[in-house]
């Protein structure tokens, strides 16, 4: 999560605020404010104190309000000139009044932002306050029913002050729970069910008994109750209060809404209202589509937290998500196994119409833009139809877009999660696939498949290689033949009486060859130790990662690590110089000189034979020469061939090895995605998710395979479904030696093979690779899906055999159980059973907007209104275009009217949701 500064809060819809719902001014006579206290001097306490509304409700008295309000309003004049005092922040001021009620207990009243001095007064009036302004040793005449009922007259919210404490309606005599005040009044006032709020201190005591329900329907909030300098000061106490602008009507649907939703209180613990995610979109752009953004690009601006896209029939709701899927790249999300009709929804929104009559809803012109903020960077994702221009760009420090330095539009980049309108059914309905690439993308698991293509590919090589080595030693037996009837000829040759000179000949040529490789060996032994010299290095420490002073100590064993090592190369390079002197005086030693002199003379013992026997008429006086000759280089062939049969010994071991890393690789694979489905779903009491290492369904399987085979289609349907069903009906324990003798019998052409199937693999196995092909695939894991027939983690049945509903139910449960990457929904609701919506998508949105983005488009109010959505847009058709006709807050009075025109059943899920004000919501 990054932090967002509470001031600077630029996005769109409900806020959170800090409001302190109980204060007092000089006004009220048992303050102990400082003498000569100015109305901007308790303005600015308040501003310092962080709060961002302030309730103005001193004793039985208004008279403040007024002086208050306007010292505010030059403080913001001065602010928007462009010279605000110092420590200013805006604050919003709550006019409202605390009473003391006929019954023995005060309430507070908290009024509309516009409200007087004259509207306190009234107010006063009405409940028959006939005692001093400022005092509150008085109470009003009016009884405490009636007091109250003239509050919520008047528009304004009653709120019992200090309920649990002293003149608080709600308190208790010691040790009890038994109410300290008239048990009657007490349950006639909490039985009003506009009182929607009550103020409470100390949250470990409880309520009167005889109201203990009652209490517990009111959202229980905290004020500062700030009488002056000491002890209760500004922002000693506050309450959280989610609402978009500071008004009457917002404050008193937050309090409806209640702790969990709209309200929390100050001493509940550490709380980040203004922490956004980590990756979330903040405006959506369309221009130029067939039906959306012509002449003006269509912009819908986002919140961090829960957006709800809502319109009737053919509005375009599902416009934006098709334009996200379009800016983020991830069509190839849709692409599951055969045609599905959320694939082709989308295959016919991004067709570029030809005519009037044609599918298509984009054209050459049309352009998505996406903003986004990513890692507190601001970036800005660019799609066109035409395929042109920049597709990343990031915003500078003057606020314009440059194109990224990087152009990479991954998923680990920029990570979102979209779910069109039916992909979840398609999903839970045979899409397992699909539901593998999920897991895999959001348990981060990229780096084990990039290890596993590796290992493959390095297998690949090294089965390359081998088969270099034996198509080279394939000459072998020919070499081994051609030298042993050269050995056998020489053998006759030497068999004469000049057999000695041949023999003595013989070995002074390979002698010569020795001594020759080991005196270039000695000529190039120094300039070896001197290479070596230069390896013997440490590697740079990388600058940043020790601190001179903090860690001196490892610093100077480094120093100390390097000075052992220079003496090492040190060494090193006095060895080579001696090395090579010493190779100097070894060429001139006389043992080398007297051998040299027998074997120039056992060539020429060997050159006056050959004359003598040319003397003596042999017809082929070169023939001994050349057979040499040819001995000679069939030896060094074979010498050749024998390092490379060793090379081929240890390469078959190294092969070995590596496919030991590969099959090791493609196991952590599976692992991993059963970690992370396991913690994904611990506790979960909708569904639960077993990973099958290699998978578990024979028709899967055949499909895998054909890819591998190259043989889609139904050809050679029963013997590759014959291989499936041999994978499939392994054992967990077996399933490894299963795949790899299904692999062994198809390399080999296994008898019990069909004729067409066995001819197929023969010509596919001329080429050398297709083998290997074989031997690194592997099925692919394959989830066993269960849901829980109740929603309550009991009675759990295999989701084949649910509902269509049911099936959805499950698989949202388990996309919704993590992620922090933006969650886009389209239309959830139309693949759930109704009675699951709640209890499955509008209780996991409200956990997921805690820690992600979450973007739905919706028609059920229920997730709408439930949801708490903080920001939603309204779409419509005016003029043949689909338009966004209203954004903003739930508790915006014109945004509620809109969503009623155009959702069915939205009045009535309003009602639900706010029933307890008594009127139209």
């Amino acid at each position: 999560m990054m932090h967002q500064d509470q001031v600077d809060w630029p996005y769109p819809g409900s806020r959170w605020w800090k409001f302190d719902l109980h204060t007092h001014t000089p006004a009220s006579l048992d303050t102990n404010w400082a003498a000569g206290l100015t109305p901007e001097d308790w303005l600015m306490a308040f501003m310092r104190a962080g709060i961002d509304r302030v309730a103005v409700t001193d004793h039985n008295s208004g008279a403040w309000i007024d002086q208050l309000k306007a010292a505010n309003a030059e403080m913001r004049a001065q602010a928007d000139a462009g010279t605000p005092p110092e420590g200013y922040r805006e604050l919003t001021l709550f006019p409202g009044v605390e009473i003391s009620v006929n019954g023995g207990f005060h309430l507070l009243a908290i009024l509309h932002p516009n409200a007087t001095t004259g509207d306190i007064d009234s107010l006063l009036g009405q409940v028959r306050y006939r005692g001093s302004k400022g005092d509150c040793d008085t109470v009003t005449e009016a009884s405490a029913v009636e007091a109250v009922r003239t509050v919520l007259e008047s528009g304004a919210i009653p709120i019992p002050a200090h309920a649990d404490g002293p003149k608080g309606l709600l308190q208790v005599l010691p040790d009890s729970r038994k109410s300290a005040l008239d048990t009657s009044t007490v349950r006639q006032v909490m039985d009003i069910e506009e009182i929607l709020a009550i103020e409470w201190i100390d949250r470990s005591k409880p309520p009167p008994e005889v109201v203990s329900k009652a209490a517990k329907r009111a959202a229980w909030v905290l004020g500062s109750d700030c009488h002056g300098v000491e002890g209760r000061t500004p922002g000693s106490r506050f309450t959280w209060i989610k609402m978009a602008t500071p008004t009457l009507e917002g404050l008193r649907l937050a309090l409806l809404d209640g702790i969990g939703i709209s309200v929390r209180r100050s001493d509940e613990g550490e709380f980040e209202p203004f922490q956004t995610p980590k990756h979330f979109v903040t405006k959506l752009e369309i221009e130029s589509a067939r039906f959306m953004g012509n002449g003006t690009p269509e912009r819908l601006y986002l919140t961090p937290y829960y957006n709800a896209v809502i319109g009737g029939r053919g509005t375009g709701k599902s416009t934006f998500i098709h334009g996200l899927r379009l800016a983020y790249r991830r069509t190839e999300e849709l692409n599951t196994r055969g045609e599905t009709e959320p694939s082709r929804r989308f295959d016919s929104f991004a067709t570029t119409a030809k005519s009037r009559d044609d599918d298509g809803a984009l054209r050459e012109g049309t352009e998505i833009r996406v903003e986004l903020c990513r890692e507190g960077v601001k970036h800005r994702l660019r799609w066109r139809q035409d395929g042109t221009g920049t597709a990343i760009e990031e915003q500078d420090k003057d606020g314009d877009w440059q194109p990224s330095g990087s152009q990479a539009l991954t998923a680990e980049r920029f990570p979102i999660r979209l779910f069109s309108q039916g992909q979840i059914a398609t999903m839970a309905g045979g899409g397992r696939e699909a539901l593998v690439g999920v897991i895999d993308e959001a348990a981060g698991i990229n780096d084990l498949h990039r290890d596993f293509d590796d290992s493959k590919r390095a297998f690949a090589s090294q089965r390359a290689r081998l088969r270099e080595l034996n198509g080279r030693l394939e000459r072998r037996p020919e070499v081994e033949r051609k030298l042993s009837e050269v050995k056998q000829k020489l053998d006759v040759l030497a068999e004469t009486q000049h057999a000695d000179i041949l023999r003595a000949q013989q070995r002074a040529v390979r002698q010569r060859r020795e001594v020759g490789v080991s005196l270039e060996q000695l000529d190039a032994m120094p300039s070896r130790l001197e290479a070596v010299t230069q390896e013997v290095l440490l590697d740079d420490w990388p600058n940043g990662v020790f601190e001179p002073t903090a860690d001196a100590d490892v610093l100077s064993w480094r120093q100390d690590a390097e000075g052992t090592l220079t003496e090492a190369r040190a060494a090193l390079r006095h060895a080579a110089e001696a090395a090579r002197e010493q190779a100097r005086n070894l060429r001139t030693d006389k043992r080398l000189r007297d051998w040299s002199q027998r074997a120039d003379r056992a060539q020429t013992d060997y050159s006056e034979l050959q004359s003598t026997l040319a003397r003596q008429g042999v017809s082929d006086p070169d023939a001994f020469e050349r057979l040499l000759q040819e001995r000679e280089q069939l030896e060094r062939e074979l010498e050749a061939l024998r390092q490379v049969t060793q090379e081929r010994t240890s390469l078959e071991s190294t092969i070995q090895a590596q496919w030991d890393i590969l099959l090791e690789a493609r196991k952590r694979i599976t692992a991993a995605r059963r970690s992370f489905v396991d913690s994904a779903l611990a506790n979960n009491r909708f569904v639960r998710i077993d990973v099958a290492g290699f998978g578990f369904e024979a028709r899967s399987i055949e499909r895998s395979l054909r890819k591998v085979l190259e043989c889609e289609g139904d050809r050679f349907a029963t013997d590759l479904f014959d291989y499936g069903s041999l994978i499939a009906s392994a054992t967990d324990d077996d399933r490894d030696n299963a795949v790899a003798d299904a692999k062994q019998r198809l390399i080999e052409i296994d008898g019990a093979l069909h004729g067409h199937f066995r001819n197929y693999l023969k010509s596919k196995l001329d080429r050398p690779e297709f083998a290997d092909h074989v031997l690194c695939w592997f099925p692919e894991d394959d989830l066993r899906i269960e849901y829980s027939r109740a929603g309550d983690g009991q009675d759990w049945a295999a989701i084949t055999q649910g509902s269509q509903g049911q099936r959805s139910a499950a698989l949202l449960a388990f996309l919704l159980a993590f992620g922090e990457e933006p969650l886009v929904l389209d239309q959830p609701e139309d693949d759930l059973d109704n009675h699951l919506i709640y209890d499955l998508i509008v209780r996991q949105i409200r956990e997921n907007k805690l820690r992600r983005q979450v973007i739905i488009v919706t028609h059920n109010p229920n997730v709408l209104v439930n949801g708490d959505a903080e920001m939603v847009h309204v779409l419509d058709f005016p003029d043949g275009q689909c338009r966004i006709v209203e954004s903003g807050a739930l508790q915006q009075h014109s945004l509620r009217e809109e969503v009623c025109r155009v959702m069915e059943g939205d009045r009535e899920a309003f009602s639900r949701r706010w029933a307890r004000l008594g009127r139209e919501v």
